[in-house]
């Protein structure tokens, strides 16, 4: 098995590593919003996010002072892929989705499980031709030498941890970011933290990534400490 599979540090990097490459240059710059529409919507993608080390996603100096709380609402159905949803059109709904979206493609690891989110949950699937998600799966099980998914004994458990807003455009857009804690096990066990973002859009039934370039990288810190608090990440709270 490779190194980066075997460690909590090793796997951030590998992670660390896939999102810089694949989800856009951290250094971004950003003209004042001025326009209306697709334009503010990407200036809003576009904002950069506190950088950070790999060694960030696996420890760091706890918070004195907690951060704030972000209530997450209960899902009330299951949807497509066997994902819950029936979320509210309210920010919190939105990134109560998309961290429900994120546990099960990073849970299952399963290109086949993948492409089924990707086809359900995305707005055009046409328009993305390769969801950035799909890729670090595709490159996940590479590392592990598992091409058709994880396989026994291996495990790998993922649960949101804290989420933020970096902004929305009326009630039905918004650009989501979720804090995960992913547990991989396979004889030894590596956990790490992980933040993602998306843009989500409302259908007017649920919310869904929306279409347009992926957001830069969001900071993967630990959760509960210093940095992430500095990182603008707001407890998980279940209502």
């Amino acid at each position: 098995m490779a190194l980066i599979l075997i460690t909590g540090l090793a796997l951030a990097v590998y992670f660390t590593f896939f999102d810089t490459t694949n989800t856009g240059n951290t250094d971004v710059v950003v003209e004042p919003m001025q326009s209306v529409g697709s334009n503010v919507r990407d200036q809003i993608a576009a904002q950069p996010m506190l950088q950070v080390t790999p060694e960030d996603a696996t420890s760091g100096t706890p918070a004195l002072t907690p951060a704030e709380k972000i209530i997450i609402p209960p899902p009330t159905d299951t949807g497509a892929a066997g994902i819950p949803t029936g979320f509210p059109q309210t920010e919190a709904g939105a990134a109560a989705q998309l961290g429900e979206i994120l546990a099960s493609v990073l849970g299952w690891m399963d290109l086949n499980h993948a492409r089924q989110v990707q086809a359900a949950w995305i707005q055009d699937p046409e328009a993305e031709p390769v969801w950035p998600v799909l890729l670090l799966v595709q490159g996940f099980l590479e590392q592990a030498g598992m091409p058709l998914g994880l396989e026994s004994p291996a495990t790998m458990w993922v649960v949101p941890v804290a989420a933020q807003i970096k902004g929305s455009d009326g009630p039905g857009w918004v650009v989501a970011c979720v804090l995960l804690d992913l547990t991989y096990t396979n004889v030894e066990t590596a956990r790490i933290a992980y933040g993602h973002c998306e843009r989500m859009a409302w259908d007017g039934t649920r919310w869904l990534i929306a279409e347009g370039s992926h957001p830069p990288p969001a900071p993967s810190t630990w959760p509960g400490t210093d940095l992430a608090r500095q990182a603008g990440w707001l407890t998980w709270e279940q209502d």
